[in-house]
């Protein structure tokens, strides 16, 4: 049975097994600290699609869905989709449990959810995430800003990185719908919520795409990416600014494990339906935030961050380290490297050599 219709349903998926990603108690605090930064409010709901309904029965105000996927490897896909059947709000929100929403963006996540299902349906909104380090994931107090402003500095000591093209995305639930959802090919960790920008992009262009965009290449710092990743942070990067962002929590992420080893496969599935999109699934309405052209992307990224009083002599993070910050690459994170994506791996040794 559907839920009564309000203005926005969150949906954040909570699935565990016994399975090397760290204990069980530790997962479930992070769902806690997730949901606590989304106060009450009568205009949403959240809905969790999970795999522990009888561990996260004692919660209130939260719809639990019983999340029987059709895989022996979890889909996040597949769970989000599972969940929309369920609601009836006129916008949604996806946002993953191991996230925390800053005060900002909540605060403002209603009226922005409103604008969006009362203006263009096929606009929608993509929010920024932090990566805390596992020791500022064990003290975190909520200083949304102060990691914020460690980020820009150039330190790694709070924030070992950014994500602007991310997985939290506001949308209008019928457009989620007529694009048909998330793919079901992806199954394991990453491509699907990529695959479903790409989608929502090409139905609402906020300028040309370029001819590096099929290009899968991650970068550090914001400054050096390529490809789509670059072609979504014009969306995104504004709201960083504006402290609409998310800070994601540490947690292990063993290559090991089922879920993770089927990332290199969704990769080459995400590069290849980029080589080849689909056919259209409705109108094409431009999104008219840079006037349908694309400025020089790190000229406009500096002009933002100064407008937003962060000079770049003094926050150079979304370039570079800060002089001085040694950065640790431990042998694991080297051979994730290796594994995931080899040719940026031998790209990254010719450079540490020359």
């Amino acid at each position: 049975m559907k839920t009564p219709s309000r203005e926005l349903n969150i949906i954040t998926p909570f699935y565990f097994q016994q399975d090397g990603r760290g204990k069980q108690d530790v997962a479930i605090n992070r769902l806690e600290a997730c949901l606590q930064s989304i106060p009450k409010n009568d205009s949403l709901f959240i809905t969790i699609p999970t795999n522990k309904i009888s561990l996260l029965s004692n919660k209130t105000d939260i719809q639990l869905i019983n999340d029987i996927q059709p895989f022996s490897v979890y889909s996040p896909g597949i769970a989000r989709s599972n969940a929309i059947q369920f609601s009836s709000a006129r916008s949604i929100f996806f946002m993953d449990a191991d996230l925390q929403c800053s005060p900002t963006l909540f605060e403002q996540l209603i009226i922005r959810s409103e604008k969006i299902g009362k203006s263009n349906v096929n606009a929608f909104e993509m929010y920024p995430c932090l990566y805390l380090t596992k020791e500022e994931t064990e003290r975190f107090d909520g200083d949304f800003q102060g990691c914020l402003e460690s980020f820009l500095r150039g330190e790694n000591h709070r924030v070992e990185g950014i994500a602007l093209a991310s997985s939290c995305l506001l949308l209008n639930r019928e457009w989620f719908l007529q694009l048909g959802g998330f793919d079901e090919r992806f199954v394991g960790h990453g491509g699907e919520d990529l695959e479903l920008i790409d989608r929502l992009c090409q139905h609402y262009p906020i300028g040309p795409r370029p001819a590096d965009y099929g290009l899968n290449i991650k970068a550090q710092h914001p400054g050096d990416y390529q490809g789509f990743r670059r072609y979504f942070s014009y969306y995104a990067l504004p709201h960083l600014f504006a402290g609409r962002f998310l800070v994601h929590q540490w947690h292990p992420r063993p290559l090991t494990h089922p879920y993770h080893k089927r990332r290199a496969g969704n990769d080459a599935l995400l590069e290849q339906m980029l080589a080849n999109p689909g056919p259209l699934k409705g109108p094409v309405i431009p999104c008219n935030d840079l006037n349908g052209e694309l400025p020089d992307f790190r000229e406009w990224m500096i002009r933002l961050q100064e407008e937003a009083g962060y000079p770049v002599s003094e926050y150079p993070g979304l370039l570079r380290w800060k002089d001085g910050v040694t950065v640790k690459r431990p042998l694991w994170r080297k051979m994730r490297k290796l594994y995931l994506n080899p040719k940026a791996f031998f790209k990254d040794m010719v450079k540490s050599k020359s």
